[in-house]
């Protein structure tokens, strides 16, 4: 459940370069006329400077629980606890009720490398990658552009059931409310 020392080291890097690179976030007039970075975002959301808004978008979460879709984790974590909210990056949200836990977790400078053992998931983000750990714990990581950026989403149902569609259908989610 927990992200990797490198996957830390990696975000940490590139949160380093990013940063020194400057430049502001893109941004576009919104329907009154002002210039906002979320107006800017949606404005790209459809081109491949749209992968790029989603990174954008990513890194401006400070609180991965405003992404997670609370009534999906309702049916897929029942009788769950409050969502806890890790509060540095990467930043985290998880929904447990003691037995199965629902993760996700936004890394908006990760590395695009692909899980591996891995099943390639077509239609999320950049590139998409389905890892079964077990027969019921599903791990998704959704590269957010080709450059870097990742959404993880981990099911953990120790229930014996797949739950790789699961997995798939709360990163769909993720990834609207990033747009």
């Amino acid at each position: 459940m927990s992200t990797s020392r490198s996957h830390l080291l990696v975000a940490s890097i590139g949160v380093l370069v990013v940063a020194g690179c400057g430049g502001g976030a893109a941004s576009a007039p919104d329907s009154s006329g002002a210039s906002s970075p979320a107006a800017g975002a949606a404005a790209t959301a459809g081109s491949a400077g749209g992968r790029t808004s989603l990174v954008a978008a990513a890194a401006a979460v400070k609180d991965a629980c405003s992404l997670m879709p609370m009534d999906l984790a309702a049916s897929i974590v029942p009788n769950a606890s409050p969502p806890q909210s890790q509060q540095f990056p990467p930043y985290k949200c998880t929904v447990s009720n003691g037995t199965s836990v629902l993760e996700i977790t936004i890394a908006a400078y990760d590395a695009v490398d692909a899980l591996i053992p891995n099943e390639h998931v077509d239609g999320l983000g950049a590139t998409a990658y389905l890892q079964k750990q077990m027969v019921d714990d599903a791990y998704l990581k959704v590269v957010l552009d080709p450059a870097g950026g990742a959404i993880y989403v981990e099911v953990a149902g120790h229930d014996g059931m797949d739950h790789g569609d699961d997995a798939v259908a709360v990163a769909q989610r993720v990834l609207a409310a990033l747009q």
